[in-house]
């Protein structure tokens, strides 16, 4: 057993921030999905198919391109918005109240990750394991809190997770998404309970805004490296309009991780971090079957880590970052098809920002 851990009194008490945390995601408006997406014209619709190949990648990368536009993809994302999987529980997140960012994104019992080597009572943390159909595992979680830092730490230190992934910038807007949860300086160590955290330095951007910093972590005379890769010009509730660096993160993430699972983590853990995984994992369902429908994969996901992918554009760049990968492991041409496909995609992506920025303006002069 562990030294004795600095605990998290559950009685009710709120952190100083919950006040400004507990709507973040209620003031959202979701009026704005339907009303940008729908400006978005695309030259697409009218192009054949490329040339299928045997690989099952490049038949669905062929396939999606030629039948699949921007508008039909966000009336698909439409569609299936409010799925739910039937018949989860969260006893676990109710009774710890304290410890969720947000009161209306849940983590349910069936999938949720247990702290290990802690009493029943002390065992959660807002956090999912999502199996991929190669069993390699991801946690998707939540920015921590002031009062979950510890707690992140042990997930961290038991499940062995050497790569770590961060969607979210600490504070965005004039809210907290995550708390600060290692040392910034290197050769600078800050401790979290028994956990002492060393930052061991930077390594060369190994993509365009993806951030590589070596951390170390200690406890009880065990010692092990994470590498922590954090990507922040991600806005919260839409997405990147170059799928390349997101696409380049997930392959390296999967090679230095070997077989210890990848944590990942923006600030409800839903959305950005989701949409994450997702390529992993739907490049995998559709290496194995070019028909497998994205809805499906939607589902999938969201019966690991509930209300898994938030909005339209995520679900749209999902599909984008799995035509990048098509492109890069060479099964369709760069400069064929996805050329104009990737460019209504970021067309609309500028019509779209602007909708969600007025939005969130409005929602800030309102004081929401």
């Amino acid at each position: 057993m562990l030294q004795a851990r600095s605990k998290v009194k559950s009685s009710g008490r709120r952190s100083s921030n919950e006040k400004g945390r507990k709507r973040e995601f209620l003031r959202k408006n979701d009026d704005i999905d339907e009303e940008a997406l729908a400006g978005a014209k695309t030259e697409i619709d009218i192009l054949a198919p490329t040339i299928a190949r045997d690989d099952n990648r490049s038949k669905w990368a062929a396939t999606t391109i030629a039948t699949k536009s921007i508008k039909v993809l966000s009336r698909e994302f439409a569609a299936n918005k409010k799925y739910r999987p039937s018949g989860f529980t969260t006893v676990a997140y109710d009774k710890n109240e304290p410890k969720n960012r947000y009161n209306d994104i849940i983590c349910i019992d069936a999938t949720r990750v247990i702290l290990k080597d802690r009493p029943s009572d002390e065992d959660y943390i807002h956090a999912s394991w999502m199996t991929m159909p190669d069993r390699f595992r991801y946690i998707c979680t939540q920015g921590p809190l002031l009062e979950t830092l510890e707690d992140f730490w042990h997930m961290i230190f038991w499940e062995k997770s050497t790569v770590l992934v961060q969607l979210c910038n600490n504070i965005e807007g004039k809210h907290e998404k995550c708390r600060q949860y290692f040392p910034k300086s290197k050769g600078s160590t800050e401790s979290y309970g028994p956990y002492r955290v060393t930052n061991k330095g930077t390594k060369a951007d190994p993509y365009e805004d993806v951030k590589q910093t070596v951390l170390e972590v200690k406890c009880s005379g065990r010692s092990f490296t994470v590498n922590h890769f954090a990507y922040l010009v991600w806005p919260d509730h839409t997405a990147p309009s170059d799928p390349a660096p997101m696409v380049g993160c997930s392959k390296l993430c999967r090679q230095l991780a070997e077989k210890n699972p990848i944590t990942v983590h923006c600030s409800a853990g839903i959305g950005r971090s989701a949409t994450f995984v997702a390529i992993d994992y739907a490049w995998q369902k559709i290496r194995d079957n070019a028909s497998v429908q994205m809805v499906e994969i939607l589902k999938d996901l969201r019966g690991q880590r509930f209300q898994a992918i938030q909005s339209p554009i995520q679900y749209i760049f999902l599909h984008m970052c799995l035509l990048e990968l098509a492109v890069e492991d060479n099964l369709i041409a760069r400069k064929g098809k996805y050329s104009p496909y990737l460019s209504s995609y970021q067309t609309m992506l500028r019509k779209y920002n602007k909708k969600v920025a007025a939005a969130e303006a409005r929602a800030e002069a309102q004081g929401k």
